[in-house]
């Protein structure tokens, strides 16, 4: 998936960057970034139900979908017979938003504070199929309750970011323990999937927006390198795809005073290559950073740090 921010080419002065801790032995072997996400993003699983019954389920991470009786249909708008397959995954951590390539970023380019995303799949006899009742998506806090959450959705598909849903297409309910997604209409096209996302999209209007550059000081295109903003103590991953020569741009949608470690990824002769760099946001802000060989594993590490 692409996500991107605005390109700016204003020169400002640089920081310094963190460099990653190396192995001495390295044995990955990525054929892309695209790759690499497919191998370390949070794994899909696998349910079945009979349409006729429904049923519930629940996921090691404490997210519990319960389906009604009678809520698929087929393509020609009618109850399917027999089973459906559910394919699901489902995020609370930053680190696993960037392994799994789904950061928060909004359409409009500016950061969701999440409390967690999830995909949804339906199948029945290897055809999608669509929705005639709603089905709820519990999914647990991992921190204090927050009442401003509200759903976001993309498809499988999207490359343009989270976009609000409406009361039509899913609604967020709010506890003191749990989120209570109700996803009423699956994302066309059917096939692709839908990913929906609990959020608070008005957590950062109270900041002054500023505007970060990120340049790399290597050849970018030689790594298709790839930049998030993970803030701390915050439950967002930003991301920025889309950069001109070696900049990485963020512009008008970083809040002014937060602290964040911008982490840039890629892959270069099937190794993976990245860099960790602390940043407060000011209001117009470059920093240059360079890529280090690393491996999978240290590279996760150092990114769960950031949790």
């Amino acid at each position: 998936m692409i996500w991107g921010c605005k390109k700016d080419n204003s020169a400002q002065p640089a920081t310094s960057t963190v460099p990653n801790n190396n192995s001495n032995t390295n044995t990955d072997n990525y054929s892309s970034m695209a790759d690499f996400f497919a191998k370390n993003g949070v794994a899909a699983q696998t349910f079945t139900i009979t349409n006729s019954t429904g049923g519930s389920f629940a996921t090691p991470q404490g997210t519990v979908i319960t389906i009604p009786a009678n809520t698929f249909l087929n393509n020609l708008n009618q109850q399917v017979t027999g089973t459906v397959t559910i394919t699901f995954k489902d995020i609370y951590k930053k680190s696993d938003m960037l392994l799994s390539n789904m950061p928060t970023t909004m359409a409009n380019g500016m950061p969701l504070k999440s409390a967690g995303e999830f995909y949804i799949n339906a199948t029945a006899g290897g055809n999608p199929v669509n929705l005639a009742n709603t089905i709820t998506v519990k999914q647990p806090f991992n921190s204090p309750a927050d009442l401003n959450m509200r759903p976001f959705v993309i498809s499988g598909i999207d490359t343009a970011g989270w976009k609000p849903a409406d009361s039509s297409t899913g609604q967020v309910a709010v506890d003191s323990s749990y989120m209570l997604y109700q996803l009423i209409q699956l994302c066309a096209p059917l096939t692709s999937g839908s990913w929906c996302n609990s959020d608070n999209p008005s957590y950062f209007s109270i900041y002054t927006q500023g505007t970060l550059t990120l340049t790399e000081t290597d050849t970018a295109s030689n790594y298709n390198t790839q930049v998030y903003l993970l803030f701390k103590s915050i439950n967002t991953t930003d991301a920025c795809h889309t950069y001109g020569g070696n900049d990485f741009n963020f512009t008008n949608c970083v809040p002014i005073g937060l602290q964040c470690t911008a982490v840039a990824v890629g892959v270069k002769n099937g190794k993976i290559y990245s860099s960790f760099i602390p940043v407060t946001i000011t209001a117009n802000q470059t920093v240059k950073f360079s890529m280090s060989e690393t491996t999978t594993a240290n590279f996760k590490s150092q990114l769960a740090a950031l949790n």
